[in-house]
């Protein structure tokens, strides 16, 4: 019997180290769209910046073309600023992953019956 519990318990053991390996692996691809996300945005401010700054004087030549310097405008900051945000998003992915599948599997294993105050438990065993 003390056999079985062992193996059970290196099964365990193995499991939980598979487990942590595989979070972090998936804490990796949550870094590396981090980076992608906000290099993106900055190439994109950049280039849309460009374009604006080439393009501003003949806009403003001619009146049909003011929406179109209005508009982009508005695209100008608000797509590179919604990769931002897709940016940080990942990053605070990338830092909550591994710590809550580790504290999920912490506490997988309590037993639903179990209550939740360590005091009652004991009350009710010693009585």
């Amino acid at each position: 019997m003390m056999t079985e519990n062992k193996k059970n318990q290196e099964l365990k053991i193995r499991k939980i180290k598979r487990d942590i390996e595989r979070s972090c692996d998936n804490a990796k691809k949550y870094f590396w769209l981090f980076v992608v996300f906000f290099v993106a945005g900055l190439i994109v401010r950049n280039v849309m910046h460009d374009f604006f700054s080439a393009g501003i004087d003949s806009w403003k030549t001619d009146p049909e073309l003011n929406n179109s310097i209005y508009m982009w405008n508005v695209l100008m900051y608000a797509i590179p600023y919604t990769l931002y945000a897709l940016a940080a998003g990942f990053l605070v992915t990338f830092f909550s992953v591994p710590n809550v599948r580790i504290n999920i599997r912490k506490y997988r294993d309590i037993p639903a019956e179990m209550s939740y105050a360590p005091g009652e438990q004991i009350k009710g065993g010693q009585e």
